[in-house]
């Protein structure tokens, strides 16, 4: 008779897997009672119908005045659960930046089918789903004004769980890369969606962003758990020559396909379960009092940024419009003048505009940090830490700051403008990506900045 394998000892990614996993369930129990409440609350209304005249009954949460989302009025139902919802949806909305994570069970799983396959050609699996995301996300916005957020998010998640799903058939690099890349397009599509959605409700777009992309932390966070979990529960070690699994003998290799499968199956519940809560107003005041969201006036060719660059006036303020009021101050960067009103520009007069090429220019340069560190992170500590499940917590709580600190981010927009919050980032994002390159000897400063980097990362998704 053969004698059963020592139990594994309970460590930390058992007790971040044990938590998380009740956080998770707990959260979806609340959104599904909730949405079943908001039913109810439907079905009342139809029930009480009569002739031509409903009778709506309408619950709503008073807030408080100073600091509170859509302040000076009343917030229903349908506002709580769409920006529930929209947090729930971008658990998978984020899932790209778990690709770290799980890169060495992926390419030490394809190396059995092409032995030349090495980290640098699963690299490109992880540019192509950002790139798809980059290129269908203006497409997700127009599609969203076209059939609504809950049907665009509808869409979005059946694109990524159905790439992820059909990733587990994958045995070649050039069809991973082209699964993914479907999983990179839905991401593209239904990102905006649930953000735009939670505008409809919520004036306070700086914390309405910052709310909702904390799921897209969130969700790697417990994803990568639980990737780990299944693939490597047993805490094997890479070769310390290769810096792969051996295929021919480590069972992690043999447990991917099956991973691929469990995750989209889980991106797919979740993802309908967040879409399903995404609930567009009835009745929307398009001008949105305070004057904020003003057209720009077509008929005259105005040069926003130069304006406000060149203008000193008494107050110290512009308004681009005559029939704004007073509403949240907006501020052009290398200016003191500051703006009352949001301006809503088309794509054409976005492109002629400056500074919609500066705010390109900085959301790469800030965010180069974030993608070096997501995509490589775990294959660099195992140079020197020859621990996959300590590693892999490090990297899910990363993913959870880089969530968490959105609310930092939207919230220090809102307080303090997004030019001088993007500033500060980009100051501190080079100078911790030195101190991460020696890092890597300490598990305590190794986790440390790996953190810091995910966190300051954040801010690229939210401003």
């Amino acid at each position: 008779m053969t004698e059963n394998p020592p139990a594994r000892p309970f460590d930390l990614l058992d007790c971040c897997v044990a938590s998380s996993s009740s956080v998770l369930v707990l959260a979806l129990a609340l959104a599904l009672a909730c949405s079943a409440a908001h039913l109810s609350h439907t079905l009342l209304v139809l029930v009480l119908s009569s002739g031509d005249t409903i009778a709506y009954y309408s619950f709503k949460l008073k807030v408080g005045q100073t600091g509170k989302m859509n302040s000076n009025s009343d917030i229903n139902v349908d506002s709580i659960l769409s920006l529930m919802g929209g947090t729930i949806f971008h658990f998978i909305v984020g899932v790209k930046i778990m690709w770290g994570n799980v890169a060495p069970y992926i390419t030490s799983y394809l190396v059995q089918f092409d032995p030349e396959v090495s980290y640098h050609n699963t690299l490109h699996v992880y540019t192509a789903v950002f790139l798809c995301q980059s290129l269908f996300m203006y497409s997700g916005g127009q599609l969203e004004k076209k059939i609504g957020a809950r049907a665009t998010a509808y869409l979005g998640a059946s694109l990524i769980s159905g790439g992820t799903y059909a990733s587990s058939y994958c045995k070649s690099i050039s069809s991973l890369i082209l699964f993914q890349a479907i999983v990179g397009v839905g991401i593209g599509v239904s990102y905006s969606a649930p953000i735009l959605c939670g505008f409809k409700h919520f004036k306070q777009k700086g914390i309405v962003t910052g709310v909702i992309t904390t799921g897209t932390g969130a969700g790697p966070f417990f994803f990568g758990l639980i990737a780990t979990t299944y693939v490597n529960g047993e805490n094997f070690p890479v070769d310390p020559i290769t810096g792969l699994y051996d295929p021919t003998t480590s069972p992690v290799v043999s447990r991917v396909p099956t991973m691929f499968q469990i995750l989209g199956t889980l991106y797919a519940i979740i993802g309908f379960v967040g879409a399903s809560l995404l609930i567009n107003p009835s009745t929307i005041d398009r001008d949105l009092e305070n004057g904020e969201n003003v057209p720009l006036n077509k008929s005259k060719a105005v040069d926003i940024y130069g304006e406000a660059m060149q203008s000193d006036t008494e107050n110290q303020t512009i308004r681009t419009s005559s029939h704004a009021q007073g509403g949240r101050s907006h501020q052009r960067y290398g200016s003191r003048v500051k703006f009352t009103t949001t301006l809503e520009l088309t794509t054409k007069e976005m492109i002629r505009d400056s500074l919609c090429w500066l705010l390109i220019a900085t959301a790469i340069a800030t965010g180069v940090s974030g993608f070096y560190v997501a995509a490589t992170y775990k294959n660099f500590g195992q140079t020197s830490i020859a621990d996959d499940h300590f590693i892999t917590v490090i990297g899910c709580l990363g993913c959870l700051c880089s969530g968490l600190s959105r609310l930092l981010w939207g919230f220090c927009a809102d307080k303090i403008g997004h030019f001088q919050t993007l500033e500060l980032t980009a100051y501190l994002s080079p100078a911790v990506l030195l101190i991460y390159n020696l890092t890597v000897s300490s598990k305590l400063a190794f986790g440390v900045t790996v953190c810091s980097l995910y966190g300051l990362w954040g801010a690229s998704y939210c401003l």
